[in-house]
């Protein structure tokens, strides 16, 4: 499973966006407004905000709070946020969630969006694994950058039952093992930041860090 499959799932959540373009619900991503839209509205422990990545509501908090705090340096190209390419990620979660594939895919657990449990991700989704690079790494390198308003140890993530050596939790881990990444992230809110960033350019620097953000897992998880 490789960046294939990526294309196919970026198609379908495009074609459902369009069919749903004129439905006011549909403008922001599923249960928007129930995650958290600023860190103090995560759980402060030991002087360090502390994130579930396994809840939904928190994966989609972290894009709330990027989008948030980017805001006024995306003001000179359009009004109300709007042409802030982050806008890109927290739609693409969403599109995961309500096509059902961040849920287990052995169905031995009620963790799916159309259950009770419909926060939960399930730690054997290949995509709940694989956007860790997509969600993590930028609130990371951004909390690193000062674009948070933080200093970048005081935001962690909480393990996950399983799978414990396989991500870093913390802005220091992250440096150590995805260096290239987190430094393409940083070099896209660096730019953001200048008085002389154009839109254009705006554009590549966010374009190349995700590109990287997609390329790593793809060759981690190309087995599965």
């Amino acid at each position: 499973m490789a960046l294939g499959l990526l294309n196919l799932i970026l198609a379908g959540c495009f074609s459902a966006a369009l069919a749903q373009y004129f439905d006011s619900s549909a403008l922001y991503s599923p249960l928007w407004g129930e995650s958290p839209g600023q860190l103090n509205d995560y759980r402060l422990e030991n002087g360090k905000f502390t994130i579930n990545p396994q809840v939904f509501t928190n994966r989609m908090g972290m894009y709330k709070n990027l989008l948030t705090q980017t805001a006024k340096y995306s003001e000179k190209f359009a009004p109300a946020n709007e042409q802030n390419f982050l806008w890109g990620l927290p739609l693409f979660y969403g599109c995961q969630y309500k096509l059902g594939i961040l849920a287990d895919p052995s169905r031995r657990t009620r963790c799916s969006y159309r259950s009770r449990n419909h926060l939960c991700i399930s730690v054997d989704s290949y995509w709940g694994d694989k956007d860790f690079y997509l969600y993590v790494l930028p609130l990371f390198a951004a909390a690193d950058s000062g674009i948070l308003g933080i200093s970048s140890d005081q935001v962690m993530l909480l393990p996950p039952p399983k799978h414990e050596m396989s991500t870093s939790y913390h802005v220091s881990g992250c440096q150590s093992s995805f260096p290239e990444i987190m430094e393409n992230w940083s070099s896209f809110y660096q730019y953001i930041e200048s008085t002389s960033s154009k839109f254009i350019d705006f554009l590549k620097y966010y374009w190349n860090a995700q590109t990287k953000s997609l390329e790593y897992p793809a060759t981690v998880f190309k087995d599965m």
